[in-house]
């Protein structure tokens, strides 16, 4: 089986790196410099028409969105154990990742680029207070979840990995997260794991060669 990731620094494709990586898959990685417009390409759009990343190519077939990626991935690879493996644990953790893609994961961005999200001059500030409150409310939500506990459920899921992205996504645009205490220790495990550790060295190669084709 032939698996190819497109990915972006940064974006959410780190969330099925960290899949993959976890599962222990061979597959290639395809870096998207979305500085220099690569996602809007007729190339990169014959692929992905949503011009976003993650994209998995398997055996030439593309297939986009984390939510189904994380699923697809964990049914290739069993033994990896990456979500619980049947019955009611099972549906919880996919609802903590379509929670990820939809509860969090839109809150992000206008916290950093709130200009993105609205055309009436002088709103910026207001996109990014609400932005900011939906987000401190999910915070809250995950925060809760996690305390006293090391994972989201008795061991590392991909629920892990999909908050590990949201979490430090919004620690890099700059948001207060320091009344997070369980969600800070959980950041912390999970820079511990091989997984992100790989991930991050990944992170630093593409940006450095990004630059370098500047």
């Amino acid at each position: 089986m032939n698996i190819v990731l497109y990915y972006a620094p940064g974006s959410c494709a780190t969330v099925t790196y960290l899949a993959l990586t976890e599962a222990g898959a061979d597959f290639e990685v395809r870096p998207v410099n979305f500085a220099k417009g690569m996602h809007l390409t007729e190339e990169y759009l014959r692929i992905n028409p949503k011009h976003a990343v993650p994209v998995l190519v398997v055996d030439g077939r593309p297939l986009t969105e984390n939510v189904a990626l994380l699923q697809w991935i964990d049914g290739q690879f069993p033994d990896a154990r990456l979500l619980p493996e049947s019955g009611w644990t099972r549906y919880q953790a996919i609802s903590l990742l379509a929670w990820c893609a939809s509860g969090l994961h839109p809150f992000l961005t206008p916290n950093a680029l709130p200009q993105r999200y609205c055309d009436i001059p002088g709103s910026e500030e207001g996109v990014r207070r609400a932005a900011h409150k939906m987000l401190m409310e999910r915070l809250k939500v995950a925060d809760d979840l996690l305390r006293g506990r090391d994972w989201f459920f008795d061991r590392f899921t991909l629920a892990d990995a999909y908050f590990y992205w949201t979490f430090r996504r919004a620690t890099q645009f700059k948001v207060d997260v320091a009344g997070f205490a369980g969600c800070l220790a959980h950041f912390d495990r999970m820079s511990k794991r091989e997984s992100v550790r790989r991930l991050l060295e990944l992170e630093a190669t593409t940006l450095a060669e990004f630059k370098k084709s500047a």
